[in-house]
């Protein structure tokens, strides 16, 4: 095994500059994870060079390509279906609510502890590229009373380019236990990607389409919501059906349990972000 390493760090793969031009002909998960093993040389080259690192979606990209449209982080996409739009998405595909179950330590669970740990790269990569910098949420409620619409934003305070890592965190503090699948993410900003909901008009629809214009991120919280007004926002409402409910909580709530249950095991605090009233007036 030292042997392998010690030939594949010698000779042209030991000039950087031609050893960059390689790694950068790689795809993201043997950049991120294979390359990185192989000597301490690839391994520096691969953190200390910026190409790399934006093609590793872990530094925000300064250049301007693609005419300014967001790429989405295909590694993230794969990994955690319903977070992370796929970049070749068709339109006419329905949107899907988070479904915890599809993430993939939950489907394998010996991955669990590679990606429960506080240094776990995909906790620190960029969703996309040029980064997602403001986020917003806004819960309907609907109950006997009527409807209850609650929106708040990110605190201006936080500065930094969004992360999964927080994505993540804030998705899995919003509670799961009446619902089965009750928070969708979308992106929205001048060019919305996946946001084709309540355009029927009213105060409502006015609310929704607001935060969705003047944020990158937003999570959607619907409780108490049936497959009509779903339907009404674009999202396939056979993905929010209540499953099998065990000791009064659906299928999403026992994952979400699992995984702060997890999380606490591994020493792994879920991130606190300062959220504010959207619409209080300073």
């Amino acid at each position: 095994m030292g042997s392998t390493k010690t030939t594949a760090c010698s000779g042209a793969l030991a000039v950087p500059e031609i050893l960059n031009l390689i790694l950068d002909e790689l795809d993201m998960q043997t950049l991120l994870v294979s390359a990185q093993r192989v000597c301490h040389l690839w391994k520096t080259i691969i953190q200390e060079t910026p190409s790399l690192q934006d093609k590793l979606f872990l530094v925000p990209r300064k250049s301007k390509i693609n005419n300014g449209t967001r790429t989405f982080n295909p590694l993230l996409a794969a990994k955690f279906p319903t977070f992370i739009p796929e970049n070749e998405r068709p339109i006419s595909r329905p949107i899907q609510c988070v479904d915890l179950t599809s993430i993939d330590f939950i489907i394998h669970k010996e991955k669990q502890s590679a990606y429960l740990r506080p240094e776990a790269s995909w906790r620190r990569m960029l969703t996309q590229q040029p980064p997602a910098l403001t986020l917003a949420s806004i819960a309907r409620v609907v109950n006997s009373h009527g409807v209850d619409l609650m929106r708040s934003k990110i605190s201006p305070g936080h500065q930094e380019e969004l992360r999964m890592g927080v994505i993540f965190d804030l998705t899995l503090s919003n509670p799961g236990f009446l619902f089965t699948r009750g928070v969708t993410i979308f992106h929205g900003g001048a060019s919305p990607v996946n946001t084709p909901f309540f355009s029927s008009g009213g105060v409502i629809a006015e609310k929704y389409q607001e935060i969705v214009a003047e944020n990158d991120i937003i999570l959607s919280i619907e409780r108490g919501v049936s497959p009509e007004i779903y339907n009404e926002m674009g999202v396939d409402s056979s993905s929010v059906q209540d499953e099998e409910f065990e000791d009064g909580k659906s299928e999403d709530a026992i994952t979400r349990d699992f995984i702060h249950s997890a999380c606490r095991e591994a020493g792994l605090p879920m991130l606190k972000v300062r959220m504010e009233d959207y619409d209080h007036e300073p």
